[in-house]
């Protein structure tokens, strides 16, 4: 979930216009990101790869050049960080800034969903691929977790989808706040928070146990 160029990188529009912004603000999230987010999720991509299990990357990022599509928190911040001298802090698809990470980006196989709001189901092709792959249950890793996480992850729920978190492949503003985030989504992903490590050793065995108890 939105694990991308212009999130991570510390020269992109975005990034410079935030920092402008809250100075410090972001440093946290950049920290977890680089040091546990991404090789967390290296580990489970290798572990699907191994099971033959779909991965899908939602990036976050407009078709509109004036980005009239986006949602309109997203909107105004670049709007507003154009009006500044950051243009395109939300890149358009197109743009490199909008590509995953280097060290993550899609293998072949892959499935690449874009969305211009917090819910990757705001893109109807998300759940029409979903249920093309086969897929009943969601493993949620990228950022931020109280934001398009959990608001992907809620939608995800109503529409039947399973839901597992896993909590160290997540990153929020703050510690606290993804913390709560995972406390607060117990109810909607039936309680299945979960570490890598744990899943990663025997990613089949232990997502059925989980799903046992639904």
């Amino acid at each position: 979930m939105d694990v991308q160029r212009y999130y991570a990188e510390a020269v992109s529009s975005f990034r410079r216009y935030s920092e402008t912004r809250w100075p410090g603000g972001l440093d946290y999230i950049d920290r977890r990101v680089r040091d546990v987010v991404v090789p967390a999720i290296g580990v489970l991509r290798d572990a699907f790869d191994a099971a033959g299990w779909p991965t899908v990357y939602l990036r976050l990022c407009g078709s509109a050049p004036d980005r009239r599509d986006l949602h309109r928190f997203f909107r105004r911040f670049n709007e507003e960080a154009a009006d500044a001298g950051f243009p395109d802090a939300y890149p358009l698809a197109s743009d490199p800034w909008a590509e995953v990470v280097p060290g993550l980006s899609p293998r072949a196989g892959d499935t690449t969903v874009d969305k211009t709001g917090f819910s990757g189901f705001g893109n109807p092709a998300l759940d029409g691929e979903l249920r093309r792959l086969g897929v009943n249950a969601l493993v949620m890793t990228g950022l931020a977790t109280s934001q398009c996480v959990d608001t992907t992850a809620r939608d995800a729920s109503e529409r039947g989808f399973a839901v597992v978190h896993v909590a160290d492949a997540q990153a929020d503003y703050d510690e606290d706040t993804h913390a709560s985030a995972l406390y607060a989504s117990r109810g909607v992903c039936g309680g299945h928070v979960v570490a890598t490590g744990w899943l990663a050793v025997d990613l089949q065995a232990r997502i059925e146990a989980l799903l046992s108890d639904e």
